[in-house]
């Protein structure tokens, strides 16, 4: 049965005046005026043969020259539709209001022009992109040049922001539009067995075998056909049967039935949480709980397994290139040490993944969903925005390595610059939630809840958190009997709450504390969260922490953070608090640790602080090097507790080595090791899934070399090998 509780509507929610959220709304709208609809149309008009006005072109992504473009238009649309709605929420007649639907009409004009023109030529009718159909021809002959080709996701993110366009905007055309592409996609799909579909989707980079695997990203294409699907009244059987067609029976076995196989396939990070999204999606049109219980444990497995200290994800993958070809990969479960050595935390998907958790609370009330959300918002989404620009970060630096630095690139247009332009128009999402009559407050960022049919109106102004509270006034028209439900963050062990200066008992029930009242024309919540320093000993290497202040990542502001030499917990008591700020210096030192958001760009930084190792967990068996015995060990584990694996590794040449540890055929991590990436001290430290170690005394570790694109990998020499378990 589907949950009645939903996100508040866009036109219930409005940013607080004088807010850091309404600053960097502002900050976005500033950007989005900067740009202009000729520009945005440039590639489209160009692909189709039309005049582009004289028009100076955008660049990188955008450029025309690019291997793939156009995606930036379509988040563009849906930022300034979007940002329709907030802004004509508080005056109708708002001049930037007027002006951003001036736009996207105008943009949506010359969106048909293109269209109309396109379907003169195309296969069939309806194409709309700003690349060449050949694209599409490509991917369906499962041709590979070297460049990855995306053209499903150009052209999903366009008919998303077609579909806001009409949504928020009232534009017909918009709409008519996407039907029209929808239809064009349907006919191509309609020439392909279903192989080829399955092989043209397949976003497996490494199957176990040795070849090379085709590989492309076709974006949100299965929410977005669902979500064109329910905006026309699920009266278009034809689009629903499409939406299927990027079900993929693979990925969604894969989830429903909580097998983690996102590191070894060495899969990319947003392609995939995009398609839980649309997992999401179809239990919403369905009613499948299937489908919800396979995003519940993809959820599961970013909060247990792959979320970085900021609660975003994305770093290297576990395999040699071209598996591993950058920063926006899936690892092995708390698999993190290896592949902080780089960049690392694509914001694109700090993005989605408080959409899906926002969209997911909604159905399950799962408290963990919002805790997240919180400490991903303040620490990835609120930094990724410059403060004298509104261009937006790609890929975050939470290095282990020293001095990370943040690059605001001006000119690159990435997926990460139009998802920072689109969600930068809707900071205030995910923080208000109804359940018929009852509201929950589920963040405390500055913001206002008019429910104007309702006559209820919420609004909190207490500058969370830079403040250590929440202040919420409840404002109703007539008495009304409701409930407020209002969260109790983990990390926070004191936490009071007064409602008209009167102590409220905190004793949370999955997660919320309930008032219900007969409210009657205003009072005032407040709560008081318990601030305190603590540590996060980093999965798989004991020796490293990240520091929090309440929800609040602390990054030391210096290059060559210098290693402690006292345990965690001495060195948080030697920081002392900046009076009046969110800040620490390291006593003794000119070292201050602030958050990421307050950090600028190009400015040096460290998340991790290297200390003394942790007692995190004890060597229960070791043993030496087993060549001799076809690299193969009978090791101890307890089959009650978290165990680890620790490899000590012997000197590299030259060569790349990449092997693959298993426990009796089932692989459990792939190693890739160069002598530039020696690791410190030696040794990687690989923790053992639970379910691999419940119920048993003994594994059976073989190690054996990688088989991938029939290159000859060698197993590197290793000179001890042990187990060891939690000491929790």
């Amino acid at each position: 049965m589907l949950n009645i509780m939903k996100p508040v509507s866009y036109y219930n929610v409005e940013y607080l005046p004088n807010s850091t959220l309404k600053e960097k709304f502002g900050r976005n709208i500033n950007w989005m005026l900067s740009l202009t609809p000729d520009q945005l149309l440039y590639n489209y008009r160009k692909n189709a043969g039309l005049d582009t006005k004289g028009t100076t072109p955008l660049t990188v992504w955008e450029s025309p020259d690019f291997f793939f473009r156009g995606h930036f238009t379509g988040h563009y649309l849906s930022g300034a539709s979007k940002t329709f709605v907030e802004l004509t929420n508080t005056d109708e007649k708002d001049p930037q209001a007027v002006e951003l639907k001036n736009r996207v009409d105008l943009i949506v004009t010359g969106l048909k022009e293109v269209q109309d023109k396109l379907s003169e030529t195309s296969e069939f009718p309806g194409y709309l992109a700003a690349e060449p159909e050949k694209r599409f021809d490509n991917l369906e002959k499962l041709r590979f040049n070297g460049n990855h080709y995306v053209p499903y996701y150009a052209i999903q993110k366009l008919m998303d922001g077609l579909m806001d366009a009409y949504q928020y905007t009232g534009n017909q055309t918009a709409l008519q539009l996407v039907k029209n592409l929808t239809s064009y996609v349907e006919k191509r799909m309609a020439k392909l067995t279903p192989e080829r579909i399955s092989a043209m989707l397949d976003t497996r980079w490494y199957q176990g075998s040795g070849q090379y695997i085709f590989h492309q990203e076709f974006g949100a294409m299965h929410r977005t056909l669902l979500r064109l699907y329910e905006l026309t009244g699920k009266k278009e059987q034809d689009v629903f049967d499409l939406a299927e067609k990027f079900d993929r029976k693979w990925f969604r076995d894969m989830l429903i039935n909580n097998q983690d196989k996102l590191g070894y396939y060495s899969m990319h990070s947003n392609t995939e949480l995009v398609c839980a999204e649309g997992m999401l999606e179809y239990y919403h049109v369905t009613g499948d709980d299937q489908y919800k219980k396979g995003v519940e444990n993809y959820m599961d497995w970013m909060h247990t397994g792959h979320e970085l200290p900021t609660k975003g994800i994305s770093g290297r993958s576990a395999y040699p290139a071209p598996a591993d070809y950058g920063s926006e990969l899936y690892d092995y479960p708390e698999m993190f040490f290896k592949h902080l050595s780089k960049l690392n935390g694509e914001s694109c998907c700090s993005h989605d993944l408080n959409y899906l958790s926002s969209e997911l609370f909604a159905d399950t009330k799962d408290p963990v969903l919002m805790n997240d959300y919180e400490i991903r918002f303040i620490n990835a989404i609120m930094a990724q925005q410059n403060n004298d620009s509104a261009i937006a970060e790609y890929l975050y630096n939470l290095s282990v390595a020293p001095n990370s630095v943040k690059h605001y690139d001006r000119g690159g247009f990435w997926c990460c610059v139009g998802s920072g332009t689109e969600r930068h128009s809707t900071l205030v999402d995910g923080i208000y939630y109804q359940d018929n009559d009852d509201i929950y407050v589920a963040q405390y960022f500055d913001s206002i809840l008019n429910l104007k049919d309702q006559g209820v109106k919420v609004t909190q102004d207490a500058h969370y958190p830079d403040q250590h509270f929440a202040h919420i006034t409840v404002e109703t028209e007539q008495p009304k009997d409701f409930t407020i439900y209002v969260r109790v963050p983990k990390w926070s062990a004191e936490t009071t709450i007064t409602v008209d200066g009167k102590a409220v008992k905190v004793q949370p029930e999955n997660g919320f504390v309930a008032i219900k009242r007969n409210w009657s024309k205003k009072s005032e919540i407040t709560i008081n969260f318990d601030f305190q320093l603590r540590y996060q000993v980093l999965a798989d290497r004991f020796n490293r922490i990240a520091i929090y202040y309440g929800p609040i990542l602390l990054a030391a502001q210096k290059a060559d953070l210098p290693a402690s030499t006292v345990s965690a917990k001495e060195y948080l008591n030697d920081l002392e608090k900046v009076e009046g700020k969110n800040q620490f210096r390291l006593k003794g030192s000119d070292i201050i640790f602030k958050s990421l958001p307050e950090i600028p760009g190009e400015t040096p930084y460290n998340v991790f602080v290297k200390v003394p190792e942790e007692p995190v967990a004890k060597t229960i068996d070791t043993q030496n090097d087993g060549a001799q015995f076809g690299h193969q060990w009978t090791l101890a584990v307890d089959p009650d507790k978290k165990n680890y694996l620790k490899i000590t590794y012997s000197a590299l040449d030259d060569d790349i080595y990449s092997f693959q540890i298993e426990d009796d055929d089932q692989v459990l991590f792939t190693q890739t090791m160069t002598k530039e990436e020696w690791p410190e001290d030696s040794y990687y430290i690989y923790p053992l899934p639970q379910s691999v170690t419940k119920g048993r005394d003994k594994l059976n570790i073989k190690i054996e070399p990688l088989d991938y694109e029939s290159l000859n990998f060698d197993v590197a020499d290793i000179d001890k090998i042990e187990t060891m378990v939690a000491t929790k």
